[in-house]
């Protein structure tokens, strides 16, 4: 049975982790615009579990803490073997030095439309590796979808 919890992110994270902790896995609502045009806010759902740093790879969706205490669900750019960077998908600039610890999970799947996609899915992979290239233009390819989307 699945469990619904609205609330505070801080709250709800932490709530999460006790849900990883057994091995289990929890599906968040996608919020903001950063993540546009692979995650669409309050329409797509993202499912989340324990994140390994060793594991994490240059594409990867990653939830972590900022320093503020802030959580942001962005896109892994560049790995050191101490630290990431992360970039929102309708962002130009990167965040970081990311430390090991604010990694707090990893995003193993999408539901949009009742449809589910896997991280692993070439053809998404394949997208996300063109976005990295189109990254100085990212601005201008989002107005043009939204404005064939519409």
């Amino acid at each position: 049975m699945e469990k619904v919890i609205e609330g505070k992110s801080y709250y709800i994270f932490s709530y999460m982790d006790r849900l990883f902790d057994q091995g289990k896995t929890a599906w968040v609502v996608v919020t903001g615009m950063s993540m546009y045009p692979f995650l669409r806010e309050n329409l797509d759902m993202v499912e989340l579990t324990r994140a390994s740093f060793p594991s994490i790879k240059k594409g990867d969706i990653v939830l972590i803490q900022r320093l503020n205490g802030e959580f942001v669900l962005h896109r892994v750019m560049k790995k050191n073997p101490s630290n990431l960077y992360i970039i929102g998908d309708a962002q130009q600039w990167l965040e970081g030095p990311i430390l090991e610890n604010q990694l707090k999970a990893i995003v193993i799947n999408i539901r949009r439309d009742n449809k589910m996609i896997s991280c692993n899915n070439r053809l998404l992979n394949a997208l996300v590796c063109l976005w990295f290239i189109a990254r100085p233009i990212r601005n201008r390819l989002i107005q043009i979808i939204r404005y064939v989307g519409h």
